[in-house]
């Protein structure tokens, strides 16, 4: 077995164009082409700089960050289209846009807006200049195993078995 890490913008194209049997995804993702095995869900968060007025909140609405700048692919938070597009196209893009987690958090720290990632994310890259609070009004976040759906074989099918059990 190889493993092949791959981004949000290119989860599905692997797939796609043969790179990888099988990917791990985390929606939103296009189907098309696509046999899909949900996996689990789990909460999506906004991180903030630790000083933000908000930072220390129980829970706050994406609604409450029509103001700040997205540090991510709009695409990747499909619920940000419906929080302010006018007030958005104002503010000026990001110099160039961030990859990583790391680079999206350290734009974070510094002020430069804002990143919604899933709850374990926000947990793996605990830091102290930036703080997690989540979001009530986003869904979940839902994680899918998933192979082009031309090219089942005996090792995709006996993969997608042993992962794809509940966990307890």
């Amino acid at each position: 077995m190889e493993v092949l890490r791959t981004g949000w913008e290119d989860q599905v194209r692997v797939l796609h164009d043969g790179r990888a049997d099988v990917s791990y995804l985390r929606r939103p993702f296009d189907r098309t082409g696509l046999e899909v095995v949900p996996l689990f869900v789990e909460q999506r968060v906004v991180m903030l700089p630790a000083a933000h007025p908000l930072a220390g909140c129980d829970s706050v609405e994406l609604g409450d960050f029509r103001h700040e700048h997205l540090l991510q692919d709009p695409a990747a938070v499909p619920e940000w289209a419906a929080v302010g597009e006018e007030l958005r196209q104002r503010r000026p893009a990001a110099a160039r846009p961030s990859r990583t987690v790391e680079e999206k958090l350290e734009m974070v720290a510094v002020g430069s807006g804002i990143a919604v990632l899933p709850l374990s994310t926000a947990r793996f890259y605990r830091r102290p200049d930036v703080a997690y609070v989540p979001v009530r009004d986003l869904e979940p976040s839902e994680v899918c195993l998933a192979w082009e759906g031309s090219r089942s074989t005996p090792l995709i099918a006996d993969f997608v078995a042993a992962c794809a059990v509940p966990l307890s």
